[in-house]
């Protein structure tokens, strides 16, 4: 959907050499299980329910999937939402794919005549079922009445804290079946005894990612009335894909239970990757409790819509740098089959009396991934076993004035220049070291110190060495005046005592491959390459110097093998989690990029128009001014906010009319935002702020 070309300079191919070098292969938890499957629905009539919405009527209606015998309940249950999204949709002359273009659902429960409701959460099936036919009873949310593309509200943009409230209610009416009965009949089954609510896990999609985050710490929150209404439940495990992060008022974090998070390094939908976020702010929670394991699973080639096969138009017009998965219509197999393996892994590794935690291995970096991924595309992981002060003791965070580590100590640095700040698309509160050389040599390093010379810390309770790093978009990298693009970049770790001595040298190219950064939109000028973090892992005997390991004072970066490049390191930590034991390598492989853009027979010319400019008094009395837009391209409700951008300003208030025409946007300011805005300035219309996409001008 985006208008504009990508720079020249940043359209060539890329191929990547994986190395990798791991004591074992994940297990695959993709196969199908011992039960036979079946499912079906509930569809409660709507209402206003002021206990998830006051503006608009909700409905609770969801697909229930399951084992077709249940004589062994109660069963561990996942709740699956859906993101944001049109509610209508059209087939179009006898081509295929279904156009998902109107709202009309939102407001009124109905679709105009030609039009069909968008069942968004029957587009996780085979997620489901699979699952069901391991044991799990899974509950799959439609939320299209009164939340998807309605109207945001103040501190609650997104209306991902109303999906929230909107899964508590599911569970409160699910725990009302199970203990007392009054399934609806449509089920086919009675519900009594067959949930079991200490464990329970949940994956959200895009907006309902974050509404999966919502829900659980609004079942959490100090004086909370859901734990009354529902019953104790635990939760388990959080997965989600491609969400989105900051579009309520709260911060929302996942401490306190095991989450992954899916980023679609081609999503064109939420394009910055903020999903990430989350991990980079619980990497900080060091009283975590109790401590759980979190991860990123970043999947090279894959976009936004194509996790939900429902959502059957490509959001993304091709991938920067890597290779894509999928083309305009109707899915991705190979993308599809990246979510079955780590949606399967997930919650087989962490949710019910039976989980079996090896499956989880596939999110921890010390495993290689098995051939159901790896024949597919790359995945980039980062991974912490929880940043609990119990379980991982921080070595630098990068949090200090450039040149000192985290304790305070003044780090050290030879033939490379070094500045702390922070780095694209992750969390603000995100620290790296910025590290660049010019040429390779024993010589050329960055040492951050624990402590002052002369002193060391017992790291002997501690089994691996983790750290994050990325590849910086610097010259090199990205405007590819150097073939140093089209390889990988290495270098060597070593641990230093405090008497000076250092440890062997270990590359990490037997660790990960660092290459890139690769990803964007190759028709989106605003987009750039995603420097998204991953991690190393280090058995700490691989460095040979189990004195040093007794005695330590620093962890030394000695840039020895690439001749020069730019990288970002963060977050190095040693944790107390038991390591896999010394690693194999394993051969190389080649993975092809390619740049080709998709193409879009249906592209239009934009006719936009300005077609109304009225004041209006708000709910408390106050003058607004509506400004109403149109355009015969349709401005689709998706996860990013749709913005509204008058000269350097944004406006992220915005309305469909009801009668669900996505050709239509009504924007709301206040009468001083209004009066701010200077004589002529641009007015266009985008997805997602900070930046200037300029997806309609007007």
């Amino acid at each position: 959907m985006r208008s504009r070309t990508y720079c020249a300079a940043l359209v060539a191919c890329a191929v990547s050499i994986a190395a990798t070098a791991r004591a074992q292969i994940a297990p695959d938890a993709t196969g199908l299980g011992p039960y036979a499957t079946t499912s079906a629905e509930y569809k409660l009539p709507a209402a206003i329910d002021p206990d998830v919405s006051t503006e608009l009527a909700t409905e609770l209606w969801a697909r229930v999937y399951r084992p077709s015998n249940l004589a062994n309940a109660p069963y561990p249950f996942l709740i699956f939402l859906h993101g944001n999204h049109a509610t209508c949709g059209r087939f179009e002359g006898a081509g295929p794919g279904r156009f998902d273009i109107n709202v009309q659902y939102t407001f009124t429960g109905t679709c105009p005549p030609g039009y069909v409701v968008v069942p968004s959460h029957e587009g996780y099936a085979y997620l489901a079922e699979r699952l069901a036919s391991w044991g799990y009873i899974v509950v799959s949310i439609n939320a299209n009445r009164g939340v998807n593309a309605a109207p945001g509200v103040s501190g609650d943009r997104g209306l991902n804290l109303r999906r929230g409230r909107l899964v508590l209610k599911h569970l409160q009416r699910l725990s009302q079946w199970n203990a007392a009965g009054g399934t609806p009949s449509s089920l086919g089954f009675d519900l009594r005894g067959k949930l079991d609510f200490s464990h329970v896990g949940m994956l959200g999609h895009s907006r309902g990612g974050e509404g999966m985050r919502a829900a659980y710490n609004l079942y959490r929150d100090p004086g909370s009335p859901w734990p009354a209404r529902i019953g104790p439940i635990m939760f388990e495990g959080i997965f989600e894909i491609g969400p989105v992060d900051g579009q309520t008022s709260r911060i929302l974090n996942a401490d306190g239970t095991s989450w992954n998070v899916l980023l679609p390094m081609c999503d064109g939908d939420v394009f910055n990757l903020q999903g990430v976020r989350p991990f980079d702010r619980m990497m900080l929670i060091r009283t975590e409790a109790p401590p759980t394991p979190k991860s990123t699973f970043t999947v090279w080639g894959a976009n936004h819509n194509f996790y939900n096969t429902e959502w059957q138009l490509s959001d993304s017009p091709g991938c920067l740098g890597h290779k894509r998965l999928f083309g305009h219509l109707l899915g991705s197999p190979d993308q599809r089959q990246t979510a079955l393996a780590a949606v399967l892994a997930f919650f087989r590794g962490h949710v019910g009396a039976a989980a079996d935690p090896s499956f989880a291995n596939l999110f921890n970096p010390q495993f290689d991934l098995p051939p159901v991924v790896s024949d597919v595309t790359r995945v980039d992981r980062g991974y912490s076993d929880s940043a609990n002060a119990a379980v991982t003791r921080t070595f630098d965070d990068f949090d200090q004035p450039t040149g000192f580590n985290s304790s305070g100590a003044p780090n050290t640095a030879s033939n490379v220049t070094v500045a702390h700040g922070g780095i694209a698309n992750h969390s603000a509160l995100q620290r790296v070291a910025q590290i660049a050389w010019k040429a390779p040599g024993s010589d050329t390093f960055f040492q951050s110190n624990w402590t002052p010379a002369g002193g060391g810390r017992n790291a002997s309770a501690f089994k691996t060495l983790d750290f994050r790093v990325a590849r910086q978009c610097g010259d090199l990298a990205c405007t590819k005046t150097d073939s140093q693009w089209l390889f990988s970049t290495n270098f060597s770790v070593r641990l230093v005592g405090a008497d000076g001595r250092v440890s062997s040298a270990l590359p990490i190219d037997g660790y990960l491959t660092l290459t890139g950064p690769v990803g964007g939109l190759v028709t989106f000028v605003g987009s750039s390459p995603h420097p998204i973090l991953e991690t190393v892992r280090i058995p700490l005997t691989a460095f040979g110097s189990a004195a040093i390991v007794g005695n330590l004072r620093g962890v030394r970066f000695t840039f020895d093998d690439t001749r020069a490049d730019e990288i970002f390191i963060g977050n190095i930590r040693l944790s107390a989690v038991s390591a896999v034991g010394a690693a194999s390598f394993l051969a190389a492989e080649a993975l092809g990029g390619d740049d080709s853009v998709i193409d879009d027979t249906s592209t239009k010319t934009d006719v936009n128009q300005v077609q109304s400019l009225r004041q209006v008094t708000a709910p408390d009395g106050t003058s607004d001014v509506e400004i109403e837009l149109t355009s015969n391209r349709e401005m689709l409700p998706q996860g990013e906010l749709l913005v509204l951008r008058i000269g350097d300003q944004e406006f992220a208030t915005a309305r469909y009319p009801e009668s669900g025409d996505t050709g239509s946007v009504t924007f709301t300011l206040t009468a001083q935002e209004f009066a701010a805005i200077p004589d002529s300035a641009a007015i266009t219309v985008q997805y997602g702020t900070g930046h200037d996409d300029a997806g309609w001008r007007f």
